[in-house]
């Protein structure tokens, strides 16, 4: 199984990011979409996983978000990675308790490598990815429009539980499925 561990976002973020995402395509971005149900906040990516683990990451999950408590996060400002002037990736950054947030991912980091997975060595961003870009062209339209929307804030939600998340590939896009539970508190 391809799995991750992730934060999942309520309803009505997901509607505003869809709104977000109508904008940019009504302004010529020609990208691969991420599909509003499916965005969420990724922690950790494990990649493709025997099912038989999926018991000890759970423990070592559930060990490594102890003490956490909910987080109070917030969806705003969007961006490009790497950069405005070579965008690959369009998103949407994720704010408020940003310091526990990193502590968590950090904790997640370590419990994830203690049971046989490698670090991640790029520094933990936090953002929910809306596109990825096909042929960045430079001064398009859409490149306006989302420095334009770099104040854009779609309000906020509290994460109570981090989750571990199976994802198939199929022809319409990935499909997400939560295999387990770690709750904040």
């Amino acid at each position: 199984m391809r799995l991750f561990i992730a934060i999942e976002l309520p309803d009505e973020i997901k509607q505003g990011i869809a709104g977000i995402q109508e904008q940019l395509r009504k302004a010529g971005a020609i990208a691969g979409w991420t599909r509003p149900e499916g965005i969420h906040l990724t922690l950790k990516f494990l990649g493709e996983v025997p099912e038989a683990k999926a018991q000890e990451i759970m423990q070592a999950l559930d060990a490594a978000v102890k003490g956490t408590g909910k987080l109070s996060l917030t969806v705003e400002g969007t961006g490009m990675f790497p950069n405005v002037k070579n965008p690959h990736v369009l998103w949407i950054g994720v704010g408020g308790d940003i310091e526990r947030l990193a502590g968590l991912q950090a904790s997640i980091e370590d419990a994830m490598d203690k049971v046989g997975f490698e670090r991640e060595e790029r520094k933990f961003s936090p953002h929910l990815t809306l596109a990825r870009i096909k042929f960045p062209k430079p001064r398009d339209n859409w490149q306006q429009k989302i420095v334009g929307m770099k104040d854009v804030k779609l309000g906020g939600f509290e994460a109570g539980h981090v989750s571990l998340m199976k994802s198939e590939l199929k022809r319409e896009g990935a499909v997400y499925t939560e295999v387990g539970r770690a709750d904040l508190h």
